[in-house]
């Protein structure tokens, strides 16, 4: 097994991958960036392999890369593998990633097993999309709006980086530099949710061991990071406007 045998089901924190057979994976050099740890992924993953004797071909799969320069060997990794691993590192972040795995899994457990399912599943969605086109159709104008003021910005990938290109297009509307965008960012941050961004973020690198933690890492591991983008949309909208 590789990474080019499967497709991405989710990618929110990190991607989780599955197969035909709706099996859930994980990159390991992924898990490794999105924990931020600090060790050489080579040295980290031989380390836990090790210590908790995961098992080739049950718990992870091994294979060597084909890109260009001498191959690296890479590890796909059972969900339950990455959960484990996730756990062990016993920091917020590694309880964050764990959970998000756990909603994966939950998601994932609602799709239809049968075609009676698919058909009672089909049956109920056209009744929340009949609902949805009233409401829909009510607020078009402001949907039209938010297209227009928007389209400049790439929606696709994960979270932090929507909240990246949201904060770019916040400095061109605004005709500043991304570090004059990133201080309106956190002033109407503050005052949306009555808090301190900058000493809360530094306090948790501080409290984690982190040399460097950005506001979208920040505010992903803290659950936050939906919060961010509420406020950068309303901040472009309110410029637009």
């Amino acid at each position: 097994m590789n990474k080019d045998s499967l497709h991405v089901i989710s990618n929110d924190i990190l991607p989780v991958l599955g197969d035909e057979s709706n099996n859930h994976f994980v990159d390991a050099r992924e898990l490794h960036e999105s924990l931020m740890v600090q060790t050489r992924f080579n040295d980290w993953i031989s380390r836990l392999i090790n210590n908790y004797t995961f098992e080739d071909g049950t718990d992870f799969y091994s294979y060597l890369s084909k890109s260009g320069g001498r191959p690296s060997s890479e590890f796909i990794l059972t969900l339950d593998c990455a959960k484990e691993i996730a756990m062990v590192q016993n920091n917020e972040i590694g309880r964050a990633v764990r959970k998000y795995f756990i909603e994966v899994e939950k998601r994932s457990r609602k799709r239809p097993q049968s075609i009676e399912d698919l058909i009672i599943m089909q049956a109920e969605s056209m009744k929340d999309v009949k609902t949805r086109l009233v409401s829909i159709e009510s607020k078009a104008a402001k949907i039209n709006h938010r297209i227009d003021n928007l389209d400049g910005t790439n929606i696709k990938g994960n979270e932090q980086q929507q909240f990246n290109q949201m904060l770019k297009r916040l400095a061109w509307q605004e005709g500043v530099q991304i570090s004059k965008a990133w201080k309106l960012f956190d002033q109407a941050f503050n005052t949306a949710f009555h808090t301190n961004i900058t000493a809360k973020r530094e306090n948790y690198a501080a409290r984690n061991g982190f040399k460097s933690l950005t506001r979208p890492q920040y505010l992903s591991v803290t659950g936050q990071i939906n919060d961010g983008i509420r406020v950068l949309d309303k901040m472009l909208n309110e410029e637009a406007g």
